[in-house]
């Protein structure tokens, strides 16, 4: 009786069982401690579950693309991810993950893989690059981050315009009048005392 293809949902929910076996084989002495394990160990369920879940409503006909539309309660601060964020974190950790990594590379190149990605970018894109990012790969490009805009440039700003010149008050007070007299009205006038 000859065996049927595996899926690539299925492919790949072999492969997370496998890498969460090397994970929980590295508690014990001063390895990994448990709580480590265990939140390793739920990312990679999480991540197992939203892929397997999505290939199978691709497979049944029933994915349809949803536009998220920000929720009223998105303003709350979203608890911190107790897990390092760097690039290829889970490596060191965990050197057997070596070997995971390659498999990946090879899932994601595979045809059936590529086409389920090809049917929910969206919806795969996350928990795809979380996992990527776990094991230092990078993803394909259909799973890569929409590029941000760039916000406008401003227009280079005119050179500010020179002051305008002072206004004449009049002519200066005549050398005649008396020396207190001109004074009084050079003050009055904004003329410069005279000497």
């Amino acid at each position: 009786m000859p065996i049927a293809p595996r899926t690539p949902a299925e492919c790949f929910a072999t492969l997370i069982a496998w890498l969460s076996r090397a994970v929980a084989a590295m508690s014990g002495g001063d390895r990994l401690s448990y709580l480590l394990i265990g939140q390793i160990a739920d990312r990679l369920r999480g991540i197992k579950r939203r892929v397997v879940r999505i290939a199978a409503r691709v497979g049944d006909g029933r994915y349809r693309f949803r536009s998220v539309a920000p929720h009223p309660r998105a303003a709350t601060p979203r608890r911190a991810d107790p897990l390092p964020k760097t690039f290829g974190w889970l490596l060191p950790l965990v050197p057997d993950a070596v070997v995971f990594r390659a498999q990946l590379d090879s899932l994601l190149r595979d045809p059936g893989m590529a086409e389920l990605m090809q049917a929910a970018p969206a919806s795969l894109a996350r928990p795809l690059r979380s996992l990527c990012r776990m094991l230092g790969l990078s993803p394909p490009p259909i799973l890569a981050l929409p590029a941000k805009p760039r916000p406008p440039r401003a227009a280079p700003a005119a050179p500010p315009a020179p002051p305008p010149p002072p206004a004449s008050r009049g002519p200066a007070p005549p050398a005649w009048m008396p020396r207190r007299t001109r004074w009084t009205m050079t003050r009055i006038r904004g003329s410069p005392r005279p000497a």
